[in-house]
């Protein structure tokens, strides 16, 4: 963790919404402050009033954000007005190994990064609320958090019909937490992690992917993605 302080202005949230209309970016002023901060990470973002060859054209904040992604990192930012901002950088300690949480979903293995798994415990049916949109919230204690079943966001066929998913994995990224609904864990292990666009291409909510003992494939989910795609 690499944890950047100052004692200055910090940010305006009405500047830097402003200049996201300003560019025709979907947003609104019920945003949380977090959402607002991730906003100066889109390419040519800036609030500044002149642009001169080398400061205000925008150009550095998603190049920083996408090469610490590349490294299995994330950068989070925490900002009061008149007071001053906070960046924190967290970047793994190894780059080609990583802790990581064995999750099946049907007859697929997926990896969870260690680092962002909160929790796991397994839920009754009367604990899953669906809300609008056919959207699922789960109730952990006192707070009430996102659903994301595994099986359609990957569209993994099931065929066993009898069996059903009762097992949820809590994780945590850019500041939030949502459940993961699964079938079962199936333990923690270190991988190496290998890089899935270089070899093949993008694929959304995966970061990498690891070859298992037995010589299969599972992929490595991205949880800041499944966390942000939580929030739309």
């Amino acid at each position: 963790m690499i944890e950047v302080r100052d004692d200055g202005k910090g940010m305006s949230r009405e500047k830097i919404l402003n200049k996201a209309r300003e560019r025709g970016l979907d947003v609104s002023d019920q945003m949380s402050d977090n959402d607002v901060w991730q906003l100066i990470f889109a390419p040519g973002f800036s609030t500044a009033e002149v642009v001169t060859d080398v400061s205000g054209r925008g150009v550095g904040m998603d190049v920083v954000k996408r090469n610490i992604a590349a490294l299995n990192g994330s950068v989070e930012i925490d900002s009061v007005e008149g007071r001053g901002m906070k960046v924190s950088v967290r970047l793994p300690l190894t780059l080609a190994i990583m802790d990581g949480m064995s999750v099946g979903a049907g007859d697929e293995v997926y990896i969870l990064p260690l680092s962002s798994v909160v929790e796991s415990f397994q839920v009754k049916a009367d604990a899953v609320s669906t809300v609008g949109q056919g959207s699922q919230l789960v109730k952990v204690r006192d707070e009430y958090m996102p659903v994301i079943e595994l099986e359609k966001i990957f569209q993994i066929p099931r065929f066993d019909s009898q069996k059903t998913s009762d097992i949820m994995v809590v994780v945590e990224a850019d500041g939030s937490r949502v459940a993961l609904l699964v079938d079962e864990l199936l333990g923690q292990q270190q991988v190496v992690v290998k890089n899935l666009e270089s070899n093949y291409r993008k694929v959304p909510n995966v970061s990498g992917a690891t070859i298992l003992g037995d010589g299969k494939v599972a992929l490595i989910l991205d949880t800041g993605a499944l966390v942000r795609r939580s929030r739309h």
